[in-house]
């Protein structure tokens, strides 16, 4: 594989990525991860960032299993957070595929 993969897991507020809360989250997403090869969470403005040394379907699986147990276990940690300001994400992530060689610049 010559380029990693990447995902954007947009999270629906800014609250959640915020100090403590987002450095846990952040943690946890990289713990939930931690079965996909060369796999890191950045977190940015409006969600993380997540890349790994592997293909891309099965890099979208384990991202939305890895989120998916994120939201549930702030659901269980924050319960009126979690209510009050909803689900962590949407349930949208975004692959971000390679420019193909005939869209790159010259």
């Amino acid at each position: 594989m010559e380029e990693r993969s990447r995902i954007l897991v947009p999270i629906r507020y800014a609250a959640w990525l915020s100090g403590d809360l987002g450095r846990r989250l952040e943690r946890d997403l990289r713990h939930g991860l931690g079965g996909v090869p060369g796999a890191d969470v950045l977190r940015i403005a409006g969600g993380f960032l997540v890349e790994a040394d592997e293909d891309p379907g099965p890099f979208v699986e384990a991202v939305f299993r890895a989120v998916t147990e994120l939201d549930d276990g702030i659901a269980r940690s924050y319960p009126m957070f979690h209510h009050e300001l909803g689900s962590l994400w949407e349930g949208t992530l975004q692959v971000v595929f390679p420019a193909g060689p005939s869209r790159r610049a010259s």
